[in-house]
């Protein structure tokens, strides 16, 4: 009996020494596989660091084109806004030469419609007057020939002078007006 029961206590142990070289072989095993796993994932750790480090440098890239952008955007914002309002100024301003040059003009065309008038009423005037004197000397010819029929005026007589200063100063009217068709030269007042 104690044969058989060292031999089953021998035969146990064996087999419990099967068992442990198997587990041990087994945990052997794990711990390679996970070694292997850590190294995969510490890998994947250290390209996911780099990979993060890069995008943050583009971030910061991107950031300060974003705000070169940005400036240059509220610039140009700016001197829009400064177009626009000198633009409207000078509209304001055009509108205001626009209206002065009216004025000037509705001034103007008064004061030539003013001496229009002022033209027809002298030559109303001239014809007057060139009736008038026309008038004048024939009677004054008329006197003068009486005159000189019955010897009391001499030929050096200031009658004769009255009248010849009279038909000149008629011819003249006469010709100036012949010279300006109808119209004499304008008058200067100013």
């Amino acid at each position: 009996d104690w044969h058989l029961y060292c031999f089953v206590q021998l035969q146990a142990a064996e087999n419990e020494k099967v068992r442990w070289e198997l587990e041990k072989t087994q945990l052997q095993q794990n711990i390679e596989e996970n070694k292997e796993r850590m190294m995969k994932l510490e890998s994947y750790w250290i390209e996911a660091q780099t990979l993060c480090h890069t995008v943050n440098e583009h971030l910061k890239e991107t950031q300060s084109q974003y705000q070169a952008l940005e400036k240059k955007y509220n610039k140009a914002k700016k001197l829009i806004k400064d177009f626009q309002q000198k633009e409207l100024d000078f509209i304001k301003r055009q509108e205001a030469e626009r209206k002065k040059i009216e004025d000037l003009e509705k001034a103007h065309l008064a004061e030539v419609q003013g001496l229009q008038a002022r033209i027809r009423d002298l030559e109303a005037e001239v014809f007057r007057l060139l009736k008038q004197n026309g008038s004048q000397v024939n009677n004054n010819n008329n006197i003068f020939e009486r005159q000189t029929s019955f010897g009391e005026v001499s030929r050096g007589d200031p009658v004769e002078n009255l009248d010849t200063k009279q038909v000149s100063c008629l011819d003249g009217l006469s010709q100036g007006f012949g010279r300006t068709g109808g119209l004499l030269p304008t008058p200067q007042w100013y």
